[in-house]
Order: C-alpha cells, then structure tokens, then sequence
C-alpha cells in the first residue's frame, strides 16, 4: 500500500511518446467537441494548449485542407508528439507552436475559431488567456472549449474528506475543498467568459464514469498519480502522508468493497462564446 505516493513525474520525449492520454481522459471531452463544434469550410482556427495534438488533428482532418490550423502549448515533448504525428498522417495545414496562451504570438482579429480542449482549469491566469484569445478573433469569431466542472469525482472526495474527520484533520478539511473548487460551474465559467467581454451563446452538460475495483487500483492508477496525486500530497503535512493516505485508501478499499467497486462520475462542459 502507498507505493504511489512515491511517484515523481519526469518529462521527456520519451515519456511522451509512450503517454496516451487521448482514450483515457481527453477522448471523452474532445468527443464532446467534436459532436457540438461547428464545422464550415475555409477558416482559420487556433487551438490553445493543443498538448499532443487531440483532438487538434482530428478537427483538422474533418475540415480539410481549405482550413488552417495552428495548435499552442508549452509543453515542448508534447508539441514535439504533435509533429510528429502531423508528418505521419501526411497533414500540411497545421502548425504547432512552443508558446504560452497567455501572450499569444499573433496578430490582432486573426482567427475565425479558438478551441481549448480541457484547457480552462489548467491556466494560470484563465482572464489573461481569455482576453488574449478575444484579441487574436476576428469580430463575430467564437471560442468553444470543453473542462471538466466541479463535483468531478465526487464520491473520491467525499470519502477523503470522512477520511480527514475521522482523523480529528478538520483543518485540512478546508483545504480539500478548496483544490475541487478550482474547477469551475457553469455560471463561473459564464461569468469569466462575460468579463472578458465575450457573449456566451451556446453550452451542453455531459457526464461520464470512470470505474476501478477498487481504491487501491485507482490510486495506483498511473495518470491518476501523474495529474491529481500532487495537488493531494500537498493538502497534507509531508510527514503525515503515510497516515493519511493508508487510511484514505482503506476506506476506499471499504466503499468499493461494499459496492461492487469504485465508480467516479465526471461531468463536464462544452461551452461557445461569441467576441
């Protein structure tokens, strides 16, 4: 038990060409995209924080190529993935580029479409991406993103927290609530998006599950350590790490054992706005 809280992530070409993160995580969002986003020939559309390259490429493909494409994303092993990807599949109309969303490397009213996979919760400042998005569209152009909203893997963090009280940790408690308020609402959302001057005109709420056999499974579960491990690890004293996560994933251990295994529901958002 707890061999996961050993994990440390290490970033290479390497690594990302052996990370899939499309069918496990990202499909379901970007499948979200592609049922809503609008497609029309002859556009120019950007795609902020592209990672490694969904669904990017995909909507490239569908478009053809009377449409231009350009993908943005600090994440230099993963652009690296991208292209890769872009000179395997024979495409010519896209573009990635090493760079930050918060200080786009375009002109004024250059694009028709911005798209931002499970981008939203991932900035550091979400106002300053979004006003430097409204700069780069042209009038009338729109933004359609898909994120995760809050209430994702409820009943994980309701256990952690009964974890946390049991332990006479109420303090951490706060804490805890906290890291799951980072992800947004829909009215939170709507409201970044107002304040950034767009019209928010469209939005659709999906839910999706993810089930392990238990909590063990999922705490070992590798992206699992890659994307949320960390942010846990830090709502506890370092020294109490041990303690609390054997406990945490006893109980989880308890719940799942109880029902037939540990099923996690994630809802998420697409969400299109107008400048």
């Amino acid at each position: 038990m707890t061999d996961y809280l050993s994990c440390k992530f290490t970033d290479s070409p390497e690594f990302v060409n052996t990370f899939d993160e499309a069918p496990l995580w990202s499909a379901s969002f970007g499948l979200l995209m592609l049922k809503h986003l609008q497609l029309r020939p002859g556009i120019t559309l950007l795609d902020v924080g592209s990672g490694a390259g969904f669904p990017l490429l995909e909507v490239a493909q569908r478009l053809g190529s009377s449409s231009k494409f350009y993908g943005i994303d600090p994440w230099v092993n993963a652009n690296m993935r991208a292209r890769q990807k872009i000179a395997n599949y024979g495409i010519s109309n896209v573009d990635i580029i090493d760079g930050s969303a918060d200080d786009l490397p375009f002109e004024d009213g250059r694009f028709d479409v911005i798209t931002s996979n499970l981008g939203v919760n991932n900035f550091e400042d979400p106002a300053r991406v979004l006003k430097e998005c409204k700069r780069v569209l042209k009038p009338g152009g729109k933004i359609a993103i898909t994120t995760n909203l809050n209430g994702h893997w409820s009943q994980f963090y309701r256990v952690f927290e009964d974890t946390l009280r049991e332990m006479n940790k109420d303090t951490l408690v706060t804490a805890l609530h906290k890291e799951q308020e980072h992800r947004g609402t829909l009215e939170s959302i709507s409201t970044l998006f107002t304040d950034s001057g767009f019209t928010v005109h469209r939005h659709y709420e999906e839910q999706f599950e993810m089930s392990f056999v238990n909590g063990s499974a999922f705490l070992n579960h590798y992206f699992v350590k890659l994307g949320w491990l960390g942010g846990w690890l830090a709502l506890v004293p370092q020294e109490e790490h041990q303690t609390v996560f054997r406990r945490l994933e006893k109980n989880l251990n308890t719940l799942a054992q109880n029902n037939n295994g540990l099923t996690l529901a994630v809802p998420m958002i697409y969400i299109e706005a107008r400048k």
